[in-house]
């Protein structure tokens, strides 16, 4: 399976900060890698998916846009791995943005995550 790097990670993330989110708060790298780190031994691409966006999300390792970025790399890891990103991630999904916060919030969604991802296949 093909899995995001960090820098991948770094990309996105200043790709989705505004120009009123750059602050001077060091990013927290280590937090993210070990995200990443977190699908290693995973081989279903939405369940990966689903997991490195609740890690991304609940690390907190940007100063800003975790959730944003935690949205793409999903999307990411589905489209480089024979899943259309799309139709599981749609544009403007409540469903899952709703989780993100949750797990921004240190809600413990992970299993709500991957099964709403599974029940899109």
């Amino acid at each position: 399976m093909n899995r995001p790097s960090i820098e991948l990670a770094v990309e996105f993330n200043r790709v989705v900060r505004g120009d009123d989110e750059q602050f001077d708060e060091p990013d927290e790298l280590n937090r993210v890698a070990q995200a990443l780190n977190s699908i290693e031994a995973l081989e279903e691409p939405t369940e990966a998916a689903a997991v490195l966006a609740y890690r991304v999300t609940r690390a907190q390792g940007f100063a800003e846009g975790n959730k944003r970025t935690a949205l793409l790399l999903a999307r990411w890891v589905l489209d480089h791995n024979g899943v259309d990103g799309t139709q599981i991630l749609p544009p403007a999904d409540r469903d899952f943005a709703d989780l993100l916060v949750q797990a921004a919030s240190g809600i413990d969604v992970q299993a709500d995550m991957i099964s709403l991802l599974a029940s899109r296949r």
